[in-house]
């Protein structure tokens, strides 16, 4: 496996250049087994591929949704400040607060037990406040559903879910917005461990990937 197979994709619902590269194969993630390999090093470090992904995520909140905070997820953290840009710059990230100002926040990992947390210096920046949740990709639902819990725990109010690609609509109750979704990449498929038909044929994993990238195994 490497990048020199990946596959480019283009949108289909939005009016963007945006493309990501696929690589098919047997993946492993923290919670699922999928079978492509979706690069987004571009969208989360270029700036003019951030930019242009901030660009698109913004459309969704224009006058419609309040945006106070933006909890960044999986690396988003530079797409997540050039959509507080694109929300400060239109004068739509105001929220309850009636400010023009939005935070963006990146949880810190409590030690081995997966819970995020905030301190107390960064909770005035949730609590009673409309947050959305940021995200590189969103396949299972697993990481969407704990940042909501997140947000929420730590008393903010979570108006939506963005993310890079997303195979699910909504998580919680709460609509997911995507650049690419589904339809760009139709034989996407997430498995759980124990259901993984390529560990039923005994098909050698590819790759380790997480929200940092891949390691070839």
């Amino acid at each position: 496996m490497a990048l020199k197979d990946a596959i480019s994709i283009y949108t289909k619902n939005k009016n963007t250049n945006i493309q990501l590269k696929v690589i098919p194969g047997h993946f492993v993630t923290n919670h699922s087994h999928i079978n492509y390999y979706i690069d987004m090093t571009d969208q989360l470090m270029i700036y003019r591929e951030a930019k242009a992904v901030a660009e698109v995520l913004a459309r969704k909140y224009k006058n419609i949704i309040p945006v106070d905070t933006i909890f960044c997820l999986d690396d988003t953290k530079v797409i997540g400040t050039l959509l507080a840009r694109q929300l400060v710059d239109s004068h739509i990230g105001r929220g309850s607060h009636a400010k023009k100002e939005v935070a963006v926040i990146t949880p810190e990992q409590s030690g081995n037990s997966g819970r995020w947390l905030l301190r107390d210096n960064i909770k005035p920046l949730v609590k009673d406040r409309d947050c959305i949740i940021l995200v590189a990709s969103a396949s299972t639902g697993y990481t969407v559903h704990k940042g909501i819990e997140t947000v929420k725990f730590y008393g903010g109010i979570p108006r939506g879910v963005s993310a890079i690609f997303s195979k699910i609509s909504s998580q919680n109750g709460i609509p997911v917005d995507s650049v690419f979704t589904l339809a760009d990449l139709p034989d996407y498929r997430s498995y759980d461990f124990s259901n993984c038909p390529y560990c039923a044929q005994n098909i050698p994993v590819d790759a380790i990937v997480n929200e940092h990238g891949y390691s070839v195994l």
